[in-house]
């Protein structure tokens, strides 16, 4: 395991955690399965979102657009879906067979409570619901499964995939994985594709700075028990382009500020709580800051356009520039370039941001780093982007001697 390497900077000790060497999982070609709103555009019927609100009602612990993708993938949205199978067939928004349904609703398929002439299982309200239910309770059931055998290569993947495993094959197929059925690897691919297209603005990115009389506790001590590196097996979903974030090199001849900035952004990368709503002050913190000085993303980036600072619709930003999106909500979102490309090369453009794994990860602000390409297709269908500034910043400086990665302050 490579060791935490300190270096002297102007707003004090950096220590990069060993957390910034993880790489991607992947299940069967499949893709992580992230995002966490759901999409005013995706192609969700009105009263399927509905639906999928009703699931979430049920178990928060659920991303929107994971819901609306699974949703897709067993029923095509629709609530009187039906399959035949040697097992006496599955009903519903989630294909629940009659075992399961009556297990997680206490009454069988045949039951109409409300007496509407329709079956439960194929009312969709109330199929969301005790879908929800069901998820939730089977969600628990494989985080204790992964608890009790962190051995098996099915711990090191996102909760979301045991989960589909587990719902699509039976838990059973956690201790083979990753030998499982092919239908269930298709299962996880397409569910990943849609939350990939369908997500909105990660969730934890959107939000406006606190006020600084909000802050509260000392900034220049070294990360608390809260933020554990992500090394644990089953909470990385961590996209890392060209193999290893330990292998994000500052150029040579790179001034001494910019160097530094990046240095300090990525010491944040495998904190994983802290920083929900917060992307302001992630990218200001890079430069010494305690915060941005500005109300939001939104707002930083209209005073950079009136200042001259920035450079709109500019695909190829510089080390160490601030990149701003249009998330389709007020705040907006901004990080920091960490790797820039010298070929403009989104996917080599690799940046830091908060939140936008959490929903994979389990975590609650975490900090990531991913490339530029996965972070633009988030937004508004890839249409987002804004631009890039340079890094101006208008908060307060840290304290002299601050050691990064440093509480948040809220």
């Amino acid at each position: 395991m490579m060791r935490g390497l300190l270096v002297a900077a102007g707003v004090g000790t950096v220590a990069i955690p060993a957390v910034a060497v993880l790489a991607v999982l992947a299940v069967a070609g499949g893709t992580c399965v992230v995002g966490g709103g759901l999409s005013a555009d995706a192609p969700v019927p009105e009263v399927a979102r509905e639906w999928v609100a009703a699931t979430v009602g049920a178990c928060p612990e659920l991303p929107e657009a994971w819901v609306a993708a699974v949703m897709a993938q067993e029923s095509g949205f629709r609530p009187d879906a039906y399959a035949d199978d040697s097992n006496g067939g599955t009903w519903g928004l989630f294909q629940m067979n009659a075992s399961v349904w009556a297990g997680a609703y206490g009454h069988p398929w045949s039951a109409d409570l409300n007496s509407n002439g329709i079956w439960d299982v194929r009312e969709g309200e109330i199929h969301a619901r005790i879908g929800g239910k069901y998820l939730c309770d089977r969600l628990a059931g494989v985080r204790a499964i992964r608890a009790e055998h962190p051995d098996w290569a099915s711990s090191a993947l996102p909760d979301l995939d045991a989960l589909i495993i587990a719902h699509n094959a039976g838990e059973s197929r956690l201790r083979t994985y990753p030998t499982i059925p092919q239908v269930t690897q298709k299962f996880i691919a397409n569910v990943g594709e849609r939350v990939a297209a369908w997500s909105s603005v990660p969730t934890a990115a959107d939000a406006p700075e606190p006020p600084l009389e909000a802050l509260s506790g000392p900034t220049n001590h070294p990360v608390s028990a809260d933020n554990t590196p992500l090394l644990a097996a089953g909470t990385g979903c961590l996209p890392v382009q060209g193999g290893e974030a330990g292998g994000v090199v500052v150029p040579p001849g790179t001034p001494h500020d910019v160097a530094t900035a990046v240095t300090t952004a990525l010491s944040y990368v495998g904190v994983t709580s802290g920083w929900a709503g917060l992307c302001d002050r992630l990218a200001c913190r890079a430069y010494g800051y305690v915060g941005s000085g500005y109300y939001s993303a939104a707002t930083h980036w209209d005073t950079m356009v009136d200042e001259g600072h920035a450079h709109p619709s500019d695909r190829c930003p510089p080390l160490g520039s601030f990149v701003f999106w249009n998330t389709g909500r007020v705040f907006g979102h901004v990080s920091v370039v960490v790797q820039a490309s010298a070929t403009c090369d989104p996917e080599e453009i690799l940046i830091t941001s908060n939140g936008v794994f959490d929903s994979a990860t389990g975590n609650h602000g975490g900090v990531y780093l991913l490339s530029f390409a996965r972070m633009d297709a988030m937004y508004l269908g890839g249409t987002g982007y804004r631009g890039w500034s340079n890094p101006v910043c208008a908060g307060a400086p840290l304290p002299p001697g601050t050691v990064h990665p440093a509480p948040s302050g809220r």
